[in-house]
């Protein structure tokens, strides 16, 4: 059922993700989406495109030119053999993998079969390593969209021990992090530093907030 359909015929529906079937996807595809209103995509799997980040995905699939469109690959898909569920073990060593570089993990798993597939997706679930979260995928597409649009600048205080950070939104993000090669003392407007002090989390900002941030450095 295309976008039109979905959205005229269910009230509140704004259909925004798009994946090809069978993952074939033409070269006209990333205009059409774009065309059509579509912000997200994941017809592409990891594999194929040599990549767990999302990025722009090119128009007419070249290197020329980006659409609006965001691609998510898929990490894992319910098809291949062997059985989902037999590849448990296999799907968690490339999610600790992939965690090393903070990159995430995207599983297609179609609603034909809730035995052997719904089994692998608990142990999946419940056998994540620590500090890896599971979310859906529109939550974390629309937190990336967010996080591509944020404008930030920084500059140095007067005494060289610390920084100043003015950051400047156009959609509403929460859980926005920075990281720093050096340890962290201390930051101001309402931000959090991680537990390893070379992060800062910033709060929630609303659309077309700025926040200007005073940040100390440990010696």
């Amino acid at each position: 059922m295309s976008k039109q359909l979905l959205d005229g015929e269910l009230s509140g529906q704004q259909t925004v993700f798009f994946r090809a079937g069978h993952l074939r996807v033409p070269p006209t595809m990333p205009e059409a989406l774009q065309r059509c209103g579509y912000l997200f995509d994941s017809s592409f799997t990891a594999p194929d495109v040599l990549t767990n980040f999302p990025y722009s995905l090119p128009l007419g699939l070249s290197f020329e030119e980006d659409s609006d469109i965001l691609e998510f690959p898929v990490t894992f898909e319910d098809e291949q053999a062997p059985r989902l569920d037999l590849r448990v073990p296999i799907m968690l060593d490339v999610i600790r993998a992939n965690a090393e570089n903070q990159a995430i993990n995207l599983i297609l798993i179609h609603t034909n079969e809730a035995t052997y597939k719904l089994k692998a997706e608990e142990d999946l679930l419940n056998q994540l390593p620590e500090a890896v979260i599971a979310t859906d995928v529109l939550s974390f597409a629309n937190f990336w969209r967010a996080r591509e649009h944020v404008k930030w600048t920084i500059r140095s205080d007067q005494t060289g021990s610390g920084i100043r950070l003015k950051v400047t939104t156009i959609e509403p993000i929460e859980g926005l992090t920075f990281e720093f090669r050096r340890h962290l003392k201390s930051v101001d407007g309402g931000a959090a530093i991680a537990e390893n002090r070379h992060q800062m989390v910033m709060p929630p900002l609303k659309a077309g907030e700025s926040l200007t941030l005073d940040i100390s450095y440990s010696y």
